[in-house]
């Protein structure tokens, strides 16, 4: 049952996002609209709320905050954190669509690896019109989330 209804989410949430306006630039290559599964939305949305924090993709390592006032180095080239989520939203989102038989780690890791190198190099070129689709982007990716079962507060929206 529940599998069935994220199922139905993912085409509802694509029917959405298809009319929903699109900025112009490279960071719409990653519209959730153009992709296919669970993995590769919720792998896009976490790379997105990674780079909506404007990091330094020069620098071969980004301190970000970690859990209990502690930091996490992410290195370059994909700065990828070490339980493969940046937003704990996202990690949530993958825990119930996982839950529902919509996807798993090696699906999830595999997309992981192919969107961060793409969008990181897409970013590093990016407009501010880039960055308006982006926070635009994951407001829906919030609503995906929520749709996947996460109870979304307003302080999940501002921390990663």
């Amino acid at each position: 049952m529940r599998a069935a209804k994220l199922a139905s989410t993912a085409f509802a949430l694509a029917a959405v996002l298809w009319a929903s306006p699109a900025g112009a630039g490279r960071m719409t290559d990653f519209d959730l609209t153009k992709l296919d599964n669970w993995s590769d939305a919720l792998a896009v949305c976490d790379i997105t709320r990674f780079l909506l924090t404007d990091p330094d993709t020069n620098a071969d390592a980004i301190l970000v905050p970690g859990r209990d006032n502690t930091h996490i180095a992410l290195y370059k080239p994909l700065y990828a954190p070490p339980t493969n989520f940046f937003s704990r939203v996202m990690r949530d989102a993958f825990d119930h669509v996982k839950a529902a038989g919509l996807t798993n780690e090696d699906l999830y890791g595999r997309a992981r690896i192919h969107y961060a190198g793409r969008m990181i190099a897409a970013y590093s070129g990016a407009s501010l019109t880039d960055k308006h689709y982006m926070a635009d982007q994951m407001e829906l990716c919030y609503h995906l989330a929520v749709r996947a079962g996460v109870k979304l507060t307003p302080v999940m929206r501002e921390k990663p």
